[in-house]
């Protein structure tokens, strides 16, 4: 009869969703990148528990931008896009920018029900500059390289 006052539905080793506050990946976005927004929009949809499908999708139109940007640079370095080089950081955000507002569509809603459970955000500075510094060098690299051919 003692047990009768624990919860039921409540157990101790129940896996709960952790999430990074989702308006700010726009920092990430703006100042790290399709690469940072990519790596870190992927985990919190897998801490959401998003369903597989939606990760995939999301991982599917990730992979389109940067192939896009990729793209974007090669044909500006190679004058096949008559565009000043200057505006491929310009270009870079943008894509970004608009990789944040589709993980923002899909994150949203399963960010809105964490937090209606009393879920609580994690710290985004130290993954975020991560992210940042990690997708910059790689993005660094791959521009140069398609520049350089």
């Amino acid at each position: 009869m003692e047990n009768i006052y624990q919860p039921s539905l409540i157990s101790e080793n129940e896996d709960r969703t952790r999430s990074y506050n989702v308006n700010n990946l726009f920092f990430v976005a703006f100042l790290g990148g399709i690469i940072a927004i990519t790596a870190l929009g992927v985990q919190n949809a897998k801490w959401l528990k998003l369903e597989k499908k939606y990760i995939r999708i999301l991982t599917i139109l990730s992979g389109l931008l940067i192939t896009g940007k990729l793209i974007m640079v090669y044909a500006i370095g190679q004058g096949i896009l008559a565009i000043d080089e200057n505006y491929i950081k310009v270009f870079g955000r943008i894509i970004a920018v608009a990789g944040f507002f589709i993980f923002f569509a899909f994150l949203n809603r399963p960010y809105k029900d964490h937090l209606a459970v009393g879920g609580q955000t994690e710290s985004l500075w130290k993954p975020g500059f991560l992210a940042c510094m990690i997708s910059g060098f790689i993005e660094y690299l791959a521009m140069a390289f398609l520049l350089a051919l």
